[in-house]
Parts: structure tokens; C-alpha cells; sequence
């Protein structure tokens, strides 16, 4: 008779997740304990809120305070500017006032003449026993030039003499009328009228003034700051003659 050999035991082992626990102490001890980590989680929380606040709030105050300090250097750039935009106000002010003056200057002195050079320069044409008596000027202004021709006979003028002239003969007022327009600015002479009393003729005559008897005394100061070239009149070395009578003028200048 075979004997039966005893059958081997398995063991089974079950996987237990976490050791069993046995909470002897009271619910209160857990619930303190839980509310201690809580507390102490807040206070953490708060601490880290309150760095960041203080954090934020000192940059805040360094970029104002770098902000204000960008904007007080822009007000002291401001400032200075100001001041100089007014100093250069004041240059521009008077610039214009010399370049306002130096144009007036032109413009009066437009019509300009010297009526001296010009009496002196037709009383060189003046023969023995001739004087002139009177005379009267008109001339163009700045404003107003003088006026068209009224017959095609009467040359382009600027300026007029009106003048009274006393001579021994008809013959020596009638060399003195061709003589005169050789002098420079004078452009022609008319003989108005002619009288004789006791032996002396008295003639009244127009002398016709062109423009090249300006004298173009500011033509340098042009209003754009060039210098223009201006042609000088030509002195006049007149022989002495006798000194013209009651009613003229001695102006050196006039217009």
C-alpha cells in the first residue's frame, strides 16, 4: 500500500496599504493640532502678503521719486529755454527794428538830391553880368513821384527848378539855357518867359532835374542784408558866383 505524501501549504500575503492606527488621545487634541497648522499657514501667507505690499510700495516711491526728479529737471530745462526764447525775442525784435530802419532810410532818402551841388552847378554856367534872382524847387517824395510828361518835348524828370534870371542880354540867357543840361543831373532847360527893364533882361526858365542827380546816399543798406554798390555822384567845382538872392534855399540836402 503506496503511502500519500502530505500536500505543501501556500501562504497568502495581502498587501496592507498603511499600518492599522489606533487614536487613543480625544478629537479635540486633532482638531487643535489641525487648527495650529491652519493659523500657522495663515501667518505665513500674511507675512509673505505683506512683504510683497511693502516691496511694491517702496517701488513705488523710488519711481516717483525718480519721476519727480525727471520732472523738476524738465521744468529747470523749461525755465532756462524760456529765458532764452525771450532773450532771443528780445535780439529778433531789435533786428527787425535796425532792418525796419535801415529800409526807411532807403526809402526816404529815395529821393534824395543835393540841391546845393545843383544850384551850384548851373551858377557855373552863369557869364559876367548874369545872377540869378530867385528860384523855387519841387521835387518827387517817397511816396509820390513826380508826375507823367505833359508834352513829348519834356524829358522824363524826377525833379524841377523854377528860376528867375537876370542878364545883360537875350544872347547870354540863351548860352546859359544850352549850357546847363551838360551838368550832370540836369536833364533840360525851357525858357518860359523873357522881359526887358531899364537895359536888364529878366528871364523865367524850368530846369528839368533827372535822376541821375540822386545821391544815393543808403543804397548799401539793402533790407536782405547785401551789400549793394552805389554809384556816387560826382562833386561839382564850380567857379565862385554870386550868391542867389531873397527866396532860395542853402540846403545842402534836400528831397
Amino acid at each position: 500500500m503506496s503511502e500519500k505524501k502530505p500536500t505543501a501549504r501556500r501562504e497568502v500575503k495581502i498587501a496592507v496599504a498603511y499600518p492599522p492606527i489606533a487614536h487613543l488621545l480625544p478629537p479635540e487634541v486633532g482638531q487643535r493640532k489641525a487648527a495650529n497648522r491652519a493659523r500657522g499657514r495663515a501667518i505665513f501667507m500674511a507675512i509673505i502678503a505683506l512683504g510683497v505690499a511693502i516691496l511694491a510700495a517702496a517701488g513705488a516711491n523710488l519711481v516717483a521719486f525718480q519721476r519727480g526728479l525727471t520732472l523738476e529737471s524738465a521744468r529747470a530745462t523749461t525755465l532756462s529755454l524760456t529765458q532764452q526764447q525771450g532773450e532771443y525775442s528780445e535780439v529778433r525784435a531789435a533786428n527787425q527794428a535796425l532792418q525796419s530802419s535801415k529800409t526807411a532810410r532807403v526809402f526816404i532818402a529815395s529821393t534824395e538830391v543835393s540841391i546845393q551841388a545843383l544850384t551850384l552847378a548851373m551858377g557855373s554856367k552863369l557869364t559876367e553880368g548874369m545872377v540869378i534872382s530867385n528860384y523855387n524847387f519841387d521835387t518827387a517824395t517817397p511816396m509820390l513821384g513826380y508826375g507823367d510828361s505833359v508834352s513829348p518835348l519834356e524829358p522824363e524828370r524826377m525833379a524841377e527848378f523854377t528860376i528867375e534870371l537876370d542878364a545883360p542880354s537875350m544872347e547870354a540867357i540863351d548860352a546859359w539855357v544850352r549850357a546847363v543840361p551838360d551838368e550832370f543831373g540836369l536833364a533840360d532847360v525851357t525858357l518860359v518867359s523873357a522881359e526887358q527893364e531899364e537895359g536888364v533882361f529878366s528871364a523865367q526858365v524850368v530846369v528839368f532835374v533827372n535822376w541821375e542827380a540822386l545821391l544815393h546816399r543808403f543804397d548799401e543798406l539793402s533790407t536782405d542784408g547785401e551789400t549793394a554798390e552805389a554809384e556816387p555822384a560826382p562833386e561839382v567845382t564850380p567857379e565862385p558866383t554870386e550868391t542867389p538872392a531873397t527866396g532860395s534855399t542853402d540846403e545842402e540836402n534836400g528831397s
